[in-house]
């Protein structure tokens, strides 16, 4: 007698299986995205810096000058924070903004100073 092959429990025949089938390839799922990095107040900080430093030279728009370094400041700390959590990759983009930013102010207010003295 033949082996009947295999069975349950309870004596039933199992249903043939078929044969397996050639392993199918899947298609590439794409890449997982990296997390987003937040480099844009850095490099903001930094161009208003370089803007608000142009500005301190001319006399007449060093007033503007000044309000452009205060949001070169903001924008700058805003990097540095972000630098500091983790979600930012540029913190010397931003230290190096908020020192020309600083700079900046300083000038406006020494400019702003000498202007109304003349």
């Amino acid at each position: 007698m033949a082996y009947p092959g295999p069975q349950d429990q309870h004596g039933r025949r199992h249903p043939q299986q078929e044969p397996a089938q050639p392993y199918e390839e899947y298609p590439q799922q794409p890449p997982t995205p990296s997390p987003t990095t937040h480099n844009w107040a850095g490099v903001v900080g930094l161009c208003l810096g370089i803007l608000a430093l142009l500005l301190d030279m001319t006399l007449v728009l060093a007033r503007v000058g000044i309000w452009v370094s205060f949001v070169a400041l903001f924008m700058s700390g805003l990097g540095m924070s972000g630098a500091r959590v983790g979600t930012a990759t540029n913190r010397t983009v931003s230290i190096v903004a908020l020192i020309l930013g600083a700079t900046a102010l300083m000038l406006a207010i020494v400019v702003q100073s000498i202007w109304h003295s003349i």
